[in-house]
């Protein structure tokens, strides 16, 4: 185990004046339930297994944190910043970071083995909208992920050995999470494909390109969702088109006319899809088939995946590292119910363990008493 440098005590310099940054946090005070001071910006999903919290940094660093007093178990440093989410099976996490794999022991932090997905330097991240690599998905005992150079690579937890691995012609980063059903594998990469391959035989079943994308936009960032064999995924393009998994061509097609990003992870309430975007729109959509049911007005922009309780939408903006926002809103009208302002906010989408709301800045990781602000209040 490393050990880990001294946190950063963050101050604001004011007229001469040394004012603790705790004087000025957005959230109440008799709200946050505990923090977590991380080394670097915690931009990712945390993950949780066994009662702990696993997060990387944008300074490399793995956490395992308890989820009940948030308090550090282990870390562990590796060379590039962790822009992905954990995922975890049979005492065993997994975090790409890079241009590698890693996986480590999950209660006592022991490193177990690395795949390198190629040796090279890696793309990291822009700082704007890249923000995420692919995150592992673990399928009996495989982690399967994408890499920087357009492969989708699939790597045995127990040994770190690859076990499969799939080439696209175009070689162009694969930021999605990767979706599986029936033996056929999904994911989209950085230049508005979309992707359908056999596990068993790596055969490429249908490959769907996102029309009229403009220059630099189009890019797969989203996990990619399956539900009623459609495949859902957000990206850096104004079309929202989910995809039958039988023919790879579009069920339906949304265009937003502000020529915005639709980048967020789908989630689904009742027959419906729920997305976010950036730039140019500022809003949250509730979609069904197409058409807009509701958009909600807002402020940042939504790299992130959002969460559901009952009927309430929970979902996060950033805003290039400045202010997002937080927020609780009625998923039958699209009314915001609370809004939370998070300085220093970053594309780490919320989590709910028990009665907390566990969220990722600039800063470390929170734990959030939320349930009052599930009714207006």
């Amino acid at each position: 185990m490393q050990k880990l440098p001294f946190r950063k005590i963050r101050v604001l310099l004011l007229t001469g004046f040394m004012i603790p940054f705790s004087l000025f946090a957005e959230i109440p005070q008799e709200d946050i339930l505990w923090k977590f001071s991380s080394w670097g910006s915690i931009e990712t999903l945390p993950a949780l297994y066994q009662g702990n919290l696993y997060c990387g940094d944008s300074e490399g660093y793995l956490y395992a944190i308890d989820a009940a007093s948030g308090k550090e178990i282990w870390h562990y440093k590796v060379k590039y910043p962790i822009h992905s989410t954990v995922a975890a099976k049979d005492n065993i996490v997994c975090v790409e970071a890079g241009n590698a794999l890693y996986g480590f022991n999950a209660q006592t932090g022991k490193f177990l083995w690395k795949y390198v997905a190629q040796d090279d330097e890696p793309v990291i991240s822009l700082g704007l909208t890249d923000y995420h690599n692919s995150s592992p998905l673990i399928e009996g005992n495989i982690a399967y992920f994408g890499d920087g150079w357009g492969n989708l690579n699939g790597v045995n937890i127990k040994t770190g050995k690859q076990v499969f691995q799939y080439t696209t012609k175009a070689r162009k980063a694969i930021r999605s999470k990767p979706a599986i059903k029936d033996n056929h594998i999904y994911f989209g990469d950085w230049e508005g494909n979309i992707y359908s391959v056999s596990l068993k035989d790596r055969s490429e079943k249908w490959k769907y390109t996102m029309a009229n994308v403009r220059e630099y936009y189009g890019a797969v960032v989203s996990e990619m969702s399956i539900r009623d064999n459609l495949l859902y995924f957000g990206s850096q393009h104004d079309v929202f088109s989910p995809i039958d998994l039988r023919t790879g061509i579009p069920r339906w097609t949304y265009v937003d006319t502000f020529q915005t990003y639709l980048p967020s992870s789908p989630v689904f309430y009742k027959e419906d899809v729920i997305t976010g975007s950036t730039i140019n729109a500022f809003k949250i959509y509730r979609l069904h088939e197409g058409k807009i049911v509701w958009a909600a007005n807002t402020q940042g922009i939504f790299f992130v995946k959002p969460t559901l309780i009952d009927s309430v939408l929970i979902m996060n903006s950033s805003n290039f590292g400045g202010t997002g926002y937080l927020y609780f809103i009625d998923c039958e009208n699209g009314k915001i119910i609370n809004t939370i302002p998070l300085e220093e906010a970053t594309p780490s989408s919320p989590l709910i363990v028990d009665e907390k709301l566990i969220i990722g800045r600039k800063d470390g990781l929170y734990a959030i008493r939320f349930n009052s602000y599930l009714q207006e209040q």
